[in-house]
């Protein structure tokens, strides 16, 4: 008896070929997930370490100063771009007019060493007649002079014995002196000792500056005060207060100006004066060039060495060698 034989499709064995390949397929794949899994951890792993914390160099900031309050310093005493270097000093040269032919004058120094001999003219400076105060007052080193006549003036000095200020007067035409020691407490001066003190009719109070080199009183109450940098000042309160200044370049000698109630200041060193410049200044120290006055004396040894003053409308002027007058506010002299 013949044994039936089972017939295998074709297609089933092709089929399970493929089951087998897709079975290998996965579990490489699986196989790969797992190895990709592992290194990825471990990057994770080794990205997690602590890193190293940046450093960073940087420029300190440069400190900003915390800005204070500074005081305006007290001038030194120093001269204009345009005045040669001059510098007011203390007068050598005292000067004071009665009229368009009278007037007194003195040369002055160190006390005591000093005698105080004030001259007077009376023929418009062509000579001038010494007179004696050392002697019967033993006044020295004159200070200033304020005459009203031919016969009367005062002056102050320093005495010979400790050199303190002193008033001297002669209503003789300096034929003879008379001490007023009672009248120093009520007199404007400037003691060399302290020319950062003014001394008023009142009392005494602190100048406008450290050095003051001229001073002019109008009244008990008025004055202006010249200071060694060139500044002037006025005062309308006997010297308790003190204006804002006028800024002088070269300004050498001070006083009066009766004729216009202001003052006279006379520069030296500006370039458009070759000599004595003369400036006419308000009471509001509003200053005006009113003529110059050309002198052989160099510039720098012009300080000290000028005086002027005005009488009944005539100014004199004391430079170089010569006594000159002015009767036309400054704009001539002869």
């Amino acid at each position: 008896m013949a044994r039936n034989v089972r017939h295998v499709p074709k297609d089933s064995s092709r089929r399970r070929v493929w089951v087998y390949i897709g079975v290998a397929a996965f579990i490489l794949f699986d196989i790969l997930l797992i190895l990709w899994a592992i290194n990825s951890t471990r990057a994770t792993a080794s990205g997690s370490a602590p890193r190293p914390i940046p450093t960073y160099t940087t420029t300190p900031a440069t400190p900003v100063a915390t800005p204070t309050a500074t005081p305006t310093p007290t001038p030194t005493p120093t001269a204009g771009a345009d005045s040669a270097g001059i510098v007011a000093v203390p007068a050598t040269r005292i000067l004071s007019a009665v009229s368009a032919t009278t007037a007194w004058r003195a040369s002055t120094g160190a006390c005591p060493a000093t005698a105080a001999t004030p001259e007077l003219t009376t023929d418009s400076g062509a000579t001038w007649a010494s007179t004696d105060a050392t002697g019967p007052t033993k006044v020295t080193a004159v200070q200033s002079l304020s005459a009203s006549s031919a016969t009367t003036v005062t002056l102050m000095g320093l005495t010979a014995a400790g050199c303190a200020p002193e008033v001297v007067k002669t209503f003789v035409s300096g034929d003879n002196y008379k001490a007023y020691p009672e009248q120093v407490a009520t007199s404007w001066y400037v003691n060399p000792a302290n020319r950062a003190v003014v001394h008023a009719p009142a009392g005494q109070h602190p100048a406008p500056c450290d050095a003051v080199v001229s001073l002019a009183p109008r009244s008990d109450t008025a004055a202006a005060a010249l200071c060694g940098d060139g500044r002037l000042f006025t005062t309308t309160d006997a010297a308790v207060t003190w204006s804002t200044p006028a800024t002088l370049p070269g300004a050498i000698a001070l006083a009066l100006a009766p004729a216009t109630s202001g003052y006279l200041v006379v520069s030296a060193g500006r370039p458009e004066c070759a000599g004595a410049q003369l400036l006419t200044v308000t009471d509001a120290l509003a200053p005006t060039v009113a003529g110059c006055y050309a002198v052989s004396t160099p510039a720098t040894a012009m300080a000290g060495t000028v005086a002027v003053s005005e009488a009944a409308g005539t100014i004199w002027l004391w430079a170089g060698e010569q006594v000159v007058r002015s009767t036309d506010s400054g704009a001539t002299f002869k």
